[in-house]
């Protein structure tokens, strides 16, 4: 409550629970004192958005995130050096008594590895029917709360001492909102990160992938989709753990690997199993929508807000990350 406002005009909301199981409030309403807006509360989820009431572009895209995220469950050892990787050059160690902002949490893994690194509260975020994974991933653990809401209209006070969002408003129609509005809810002089995809060196995934998972994949069964996704992932598995991962592994290999194509990636996601790289693949293939972005329309979001302290970087040569202060 004390990180929650009304979406609509930003007033102080009142808890009527209804239903709790002595730990988590499961049931019940937030009520806007300032224009008498009310938000359910279901199976302990705060809901601010009704996907049958948001844009359609919206709608699909979340309406497809959320069919992944509870199905791709699993947890992987590997989460916090990934993490980690795409908020560069934030450490772990940051979030140590800091309230965070997660936007667009997913199935809650980010929000886990911040709350275990020591966040005082994580409220994570997301549009989708992911956020019913997120609590169970979260359910008991006091410094973890999960909102759903649109993240370009949050229902949130500027209160947060650093937020992030990993591999989201690139799914946006226009991700610079979403990246302004989250930034809008960090306090001055708190920190900020962003990972998206990035424009340079992805040429033939806009020219070939893209065309292909706006017409047809998108479009697909989910559950017909995930199977049809094993063919490439199988591809994927087999070149990153025959060809890359091993190469990257040697002296001799290593100078040969930096001459294969998309290396750098392909060397990371070597160390995952089968499991994770399907889900890559198929979290590649499912979205109605997929920006890929520039260093220069990048830098451009940045000095937009006024940020300071700005460290834009190249990850695996194929995505952008980004990280300043908020003023």
């Amino acid at each position: 409550m004390d990180y929650l406002a009304c979406p609509e005009c930003a007033g102080d909301l009142k808890l009527t629970p209804s239903k709790s199981d002595g730990v988590e409030i499961l049931e019940g309403a937030l009520n806007c004192l300032s224009c008498a807006r009310n938000y359910p509360i279901v199976r302990g989820v705060p809901r601010f958005a009704n996907l049958s009431e948001i844009e359609e572009d919206k709608a699909a895209t979340a309406s497809s995130f959320g069919w992944e995220w509870q199905h791709f469950t699993q947890k992987d050892e590997r989460y916090g050096e990934q993490m980690l990787g795409w908020i560069d050059p934030v450490k772990a160690e940051f979030f140590k008594d800091k309230v965070v902002l997660d936007g667009g949490c997913g199935k809650g893994r980010h929000m886990q590895l911040a709350a275990e690194w020591g966040a005082r509260d994580v409220v994570g975020v997301d549009l989708s029917d992911a956020v019913e994974s997120a609590f169970a991933a979260s359910k008991g653990t006091e410094n973890m709360h999960v909102v759903q809401a649109d993240l370009c209209r949050l229902p949130l006070k500027r209160v947060f001492d650093y937020a992030y969002t990993i591999g989201v408003i690139h799914h946006q129609l226009d991700p610079s909102v979403g990246f302004k509005s989250l930034a809008s809810k960090v306090k001055p002089g708190g920190k900020f990160s962003v990972w998206v995809y990035g424009a340079e060196n992805n040429r033939w995934i806009v020219k070939l992938v893209s065309p292909l998972r706006e017409r047809f994949t998108s479009r697909m069964n989910r559950r017909a989709l995930l199977h049809l996704s094993k063919l490439p992932t199988a591809a994927v598995y087999a070149a990153s753990k025959l060809i890359y991962g091993p190469l990257n592994r040697t002296g001799g290999g290593l100078r040969l690997a930096r001459h294969l194509f998309y290396n750098d990636y392909m060397n990371t996601i070597s160390r995952f199993g089968w499991r994770e790289q399907h889900t890559i693949v198929f979290d590649h293939l499912v979205a109605p929508t997929a920006n890929y972005i520039s260093r220069e329309e990048f830098e451009k979001w940045w000095k937009d807000i006024g940020a300071t302290d700005v460290q834009i970087g190249w990850h695996n040569k194929n995505s952008w990350r980004g990280t300043g202060i908020v003023n």
